[in-house]
């Protein structure tokens, strides 16, 4: 299978779509803590990239992309569910080297995607890894999340 998709025109409309009402359901919400604004991109251009990215594992998976939006006030109510499917969660990586995983992830699979074009048309799945295989080291280094590696992503190899 390969693992760079080229998105349809409406799921690229879709994508946008679901990023821009994100960004509006977070409207003044302040940063957490642990962000470094200086580092980081546009939250507009940034919430469309991550659903561009949903939906890119869940046509390489062939799974449904929930690609839910709610108010923030809200996060408790939904944060349990799944990008895609019953249990992925998709992180769009832009500058780092590994995946986050937090244990708030327990049960799930935590996929890896960037965008690869300056128009965020096509998306490079990069891989996945259990979020069990990373809890004891969570639990061990008394941390609520990590950076696992990118090049120890596991792939899926099927007939393209």
């Amino acid at each position: 299978m390969n693992n760079l998709i080229d998105l349809y025109p409406w799921e690229y409309e879709r994508g946008f779509d679901v990023g821009i009402r994100r960004f509006t359901a977070n409207w003044g919400r302040p940063d957490a803590a642990h962000y470094d604004r200086s580092k980081m991109e546009e939250d507009r251009k940034a919430q469309a990239a991550a659903a561009l990215c949903e939906i890119a594992v869940a046509r390489y998976l062939n799974q449904y992309a929930h690609l839910h939006v709610w108010h923030w006030s809200e996060r408790n109510k939904y944060q349990h569910l799944a990008d895609v499917g019953l249990d992925v969660e998709v992180r769009r990586i832009r500058t780092a080297t590994g995946v986050p995983v937090r244990k708030t992830d327990h049960g799930k699979k935590i996929f890896a995607a960037r965008i690869v074009d300056a128009e965020y048309r096509r998306i490079e799945v990069l891989g996945y890894i259990e979020a069990e295989k990373v809890m004891p080291t969570l639990i061990h280094q008394k941390k609520s999340w990590c950076y696992y590696p990118l090049d120890q992503l596991k792939t899926i190899k099927t007939a393209d």
